[in-house]
């Protein structure tokens, strides 16, 4: 599960922070007059490694965590509802052929246990799908914060590029120096702590 959501986050927040690279790279004319002396020194191209950020960002590892463990909570009652409805059916399974049922119990009981069957599967289908919802807040909360401190970044240091380092990128090999997970990583926690000072303090 936890590798489910963790794909899916890095994913979107690539793709993300990918869509406001090419809008810019459209640019405006001023930027293009400047495209000749930017040729001459070369563009200016650092990277962060997402998967590093996922790990590294306590907020959401929390997140992750709480995420996961609603699954497997979820997970173990519905196994229970399974198990004590299968149960249940052994019983009534075990009373007709002992002949203790007449076909009229056994038709009522078969649509009893045809309903309960059906309320269990609603039940998970509740459960996983707040579970999803929840997954879709946080993936978009992640993307967001991470777009937002990259943009600020890029204009303080006036960075031409901002790559993303790893889990299936473009980029194969880099210079350890022009990596910035960690100052990222910083304004991300930074930022945490942040918000949960205002949350108690409210």
């Amino acid at each position: 599960m936890s590798r489910i959501l963790t794909s899916l986050l890095l994913v979107s927040v690539f793709a993300l922070f990918l869509g406001c690279q090419q809008q810019e790279a459209g640019g405006t004319t001023a930027g293009a007059a400047g495209a000749d002396a930017g040729a001459m020194k070369g563009p200016s191209i650092v990277f962060v490694r997402l998967d590093s950020l996922q790990t590294g960002y306590t907020e959401l590892a929390t997140e992750l965590t709480r995420l996961e463990a609603n699954f497997l909570k979820a997970q173990e009652n519905h196994q229970g509802r399974v198990s004590s409805l299968q149960k249940e059916v052994q019983r009534l399974q075990n009373k007709v052929q002992q002949g203790l049922m007449t076909p009229n119990q056994i038709q009522s009981e078969q649509q009893r246990i045809g309903r309960k069957e059906q309320e269990i599967m609603q039940q998970r289908d509740i459960a996983l799908a707040s579970i999803q919802d929840d997954q879709v807040k946080l993936q978009a909360q992640f993307g967001e914060r991470v777009k937002e401190i990259l943009e600020d970044i890029q204009e303080e240091k006036g960075y031409d590029y901002i790559l993303n380092e790893g889990g299936g990128s473009a980029v194969l090999v880099a210079n350890d120096s022009y990596d910035i997970t960690d100052v990222v990583l910083e304004r991300l926690n930074a930022s945490a702590s942040v918000t949960m000072e205002k949350d108690s303090v409210q």
